[in-house]
């Protein structure tokens, strides 16, 4: 169980966070919803310790949780490299489930030794979900996951993450 309590978040004076408190149970599924501007990707970035907050938020022992971002950034020549910085340090040579995930997201053996800038926003998405997949997360946060994305891969989406997850 993920336990918040009393988050409290701040800037510049405008207040994102006041007080809030709540607890996410194993197995749930949540989406979180709201405009642009009212602290969805906050709360994100608070729960990953990429941002300080006044309150708690713990989570139980070796937690591990991956964050598929709204933006994109790529820092490997290949589909195939990118999406093993995703594998943990002790599994980095089993490049063999992260091949198992990009063909579950619709890429092709052909495209693992393309450059991932060739691709459109939609499959970039895909390999920044391929990299969040192969960490194992217990947790794992969308952060605009419907961007560039049809129907069918989002349910696949659901579909890889809960077969990862067994």
């Amino acid at each position: 169980m993920i336990s918040i309590q009393n988050l409290s978040k701040q800037y510049s004076g405008q207040t994102i966070f006041d007080d809030v408190s709540l607890s996410i149970n194993s197995q749930e599924r949540i989406g979180l919803v709201g405009s642009n501007g009212h602290g969805k990707t906050t709360l994100f970035r608070l729960l990953t310790t990429q941002e300080m907050y006044d309150g708690s938020i713990t989570f139980p022992k070796n937690y591990k949780i991956g964050y598929l971002e709204q933006h994109t950034n790529f820092s490997m020549p290949t589909i195939l490299e990118e999406g093993c910085c995703g594998l943990p340090e002790d599994r980095k040579a089993e490049t063999w489930m992260v091949e198992k995930i990009l063909s579950g997201l619709g890429f092709s053996r052909s495209d693992f030794s393309r450059n991932p800038a060739e691709f459109s926003g939609g499959y970039q998405v895909r390999l920044h979900l391929t990299k969040a997949l192969a960490a194992e997360p217990n947790l794992l946060l969308l952060d605009e996951p419907t961007n560039y994305l049809d129907i069918i891969t989002i349910r696949l989406i659901i579909l890889t993450y809960h077969h990862v997850n067994q």
